[in-house]
């Protein structure tokens, strides 16, 4: 065993509420992106009104700047989550895929960071949590698969319609998937923590029973 144990509880249900906002911000920008298709139609027949695209231009960078800021908040505390979780799992005896520090800092090595970070939480949620892990599995794909058409569709300069089309089509795929990963990442840090917490009990309780009271621990 390794350090000392300590809650997450509040750690927690700050990357569990900042993780819910990213899903709610997705879902802004899923309807904003499915509007495009409303958009372009319209505009095929020439009913667009006056200043129109520019108010979709205005709106598409007003929801990208907000995305990026809770991303950077959501991003540091799920670090700040995961470094405590990891110690706390080690602590408990449970064998993790990377000491805290690593768990933190495998997501920033190229190539790694595609395998590393969920091998590290699939380690921590198998050794914390009962039952199937296959949710890590699932966001860890919806999260990758939403990042790598994302890069796709900032590549892509709408200038047609049918570009247009394309543009909104992948950005609004990509925000279904990152909607999806937000609530699986909530999901998982919950059960994580709840794990965590009864097993830190379970270990604790033997040692309450081993020390008794002090009338049980007198000889007869």
């Amino acid at each position: 065993m390794e350090g000392t144990y300590r809650p997450t509880s509040a750690r927690g249900s700050v990357a569990i509420a900042l993780l819910l906002l990213m899903g709610l911000l997705a879902a802004i920008s899923a309807l904003h992106f499915l509007s495009a298709f409303d958009l372009a139609d319209r505009a095929a027949r020439s009913a667009l009104r006056p200043g129109e695209a520019t108010a979709f231009d205005d709106l598409t960078q007003t929801l990208g700047r907000l995305e990026l800021a809770g991303l950077i908040l959501t991003g540091i505390a799920w670090f700040v989550w995961l470094h405590r979780s990891v110690a706390n799992a080690r602590s408990l005896g449970v064998q993790t895929e990377a000491t805290p520090g690593w768990s933190v800092g495998w997501w920033f090595i190229p190539f790694a960071n595609l395998v590393k970070p969920y091998r590290i939480l699939r380690s921590l949620f198998d050794g914390l949590v009962s039952g199937s892990g296959r949710i890590v599995g699932f966001w860890w794909g919806c999260y990758l698969i939403a990042g790598f058409i994302s890069e796709f569709a900032a590549l892509q300069r709408p200038e047609t319609l049918a570009a247009l089309r394309v543009y909104a089509g992948s950005f609004l795929l990509a925000d279904t998937l990152r909607i999806v990963a937000a609530i699986l990442g909530a999901l998982m840090v919950w059960r994580i923590d709840e794990g965590t917490d009864d097993l830190a009990q379970t270990r604790a309780t033997p040692s309450a029973v081993a020390l008794g009271s002090p009338s049980e621990a007198t000889p007869r």
